[in-house]
């Protein structure tokens, strides 16, 4: 399994990985297509046009960018054992989810059914796991922030099935923290390695990268937000809550000496998704405590820029790592992490009334480009084990 510090423990395909179809591979590629296709086809619901799937899947925005996207990528990253038949099960069940999705409706029991089946399954082989071995809480979190994924949907079937008032909108919203509880300590971890490997390439040495301190006060703050919004509570708290996560966000990176590694963008990338973070948090306090634009508006910057950002990263590091590649990124994955930044400014100024349907789509497009892009060199990567270039 791989740690979550961005380091692998052994594995037992030691020989050529190429010769092999791996998790990571198809979860990267469908969750990376699946982003590139899905917006797309959002915007032309909400600007008016004809789209391929029913008018309920318009409520599926938020919930789709978390358990279409974001948890495919987990997948990817999480599962690195298990036979080919339980990848391209857990495989199935995702597609299934998604299929569900854009098809006609189906009774609403299968259709929760199915919606279930993948953060489910993704529990039982990398969550579950993670909470055996867990000797801290440092290392359980991942596991039980896996769980939530389940909760989270759960709440929000039993919205849909009319079980609970305001279940879709507890589920997403949790779902929506959640992301942003598993980028700030997955991502932190990931990014401290990084940071305290180029400062040592350069003779420095980055004290504390860790940050244990700063880690469980986000943790905690993070958590207790997610709980506030799940219950769609005291908005004003949670703003509060909001701020205060972003002041540790922008104390990790002050403390990372982000500013030492600008000239490497295989570290700085992780440096601008986290960035993203704060900015994001700063938003929702806005959204919060404010009132200056709606809460699902207010996201965008957290979930474009901050999972897009991230995420991106992410999968070309490991599919680079796991691969055997040097982690050096090629133009393309630089122009998709550019495009995808692009993007987060553009939606997340879309509250202007004005400018807003084109802000709108000019970050579909800029969203879809990137994803394309990073496509592309992923598909040359995984065929023939060379990148873009």
């Amino acid at each position: 399994m791989t740690r979550a510090d961005g380091g692998e423990t052994a594995r037992s395909d030691r020989g050529s990985p190429g010769r092999q179809i791996q998790a990571f591979q198809l979860f990267f590629a469908g969750a990376t297509l699946y982003a590139a296709l899905a917006v797309p086809l959002w915007v032309l619901q909400y600007v008016g046009s004809a789209a391929p799937w029913p008018e309920r899947a318009a409520s599926w925005h938020g919930h789709e960018m978390v358990f279409g996207y974001a948890l495919a990528v987990v997948a990817g990253y999480l599962i690195t054992r298990g036979s080919l038949v339980t990848v391209l099960g857990t495989l199935c069940t995702w597609l299934a989810a998604r299929v569900v999705v854009m098809g006609p409706p189906l009774p609403a029991l299968v259709e929760a059914g199915v919606a279930l089946a993948f953060p489910a399954v993704l529990f039982a082989l990398a969550g579950l796991p993670f909470l055996r071995a867990a000797k801290s809480w440092r290392n359980a979190v991942f596991g039980l922030l896996l769980a939530g994924f389940l909760g989270a949907e759960a709440l929000y079937q039993l919205g849909t099935l009319d079980l609970l008032q305001a279940g879709q909108e507890r589920g997403t919203i949790l779902a929506l923290d959640l992301v942003v509880l598993l980028l700030f300590t997955m991502g932190g971890r990931v990014i401290a390695a990084a940071t305290s490997g180029a400062i040592r390439r350069t003779g420095a040495h980055l004290k504390g990268a860790a940050q244990h301190r700063l880690e469980r006060a986000g943790v905690a703050v993070l958590g207790a937000m997610s709980l506030l919004d799940a219950l769609l509570w005291a908005a004003p708290v949670a703003a509060i809550l909001d701020l205060a996560a972003a002041l540790v966000v922008l104390l990790r990176l002050l403390r990372w000496r982000a500013g030492r590694v600008v000239d490497v963008p295989e570290v700085s990338t992780l440096h601008l998704g986290y960035a993203w973070l704060a900015v994001g948090l700063l938003l929702k306090a806005a959204a919060q405590g404010l009132g200056v634009m709606n809460l699902s508006e207010s996201m965008h910057g957290l979930m474009v820029g901050g999972l897009g950002t991230l995420s991106l990263v992410m999968m070309a590091r490991v599919a680079l790592q796991r691969l055997r590649r040097p982690i050096e990124f090629p133009p393309p994955v630089l122009a998709a992490v550019g495009l995808v930044s692009t993007a987060a400014v553009v939606r997340s100024l879309a509250i202007l009334p004005e400018l807003r349907l084109a802000m709108v789509e000019a970050a579909a497009i800029a969203w879809t480009a990137a994803f394309f892009v990073f496509a592309l060199f992923l598909g040359r990567l995984f065929l023939t084990g060379r990148e873009t270039r």
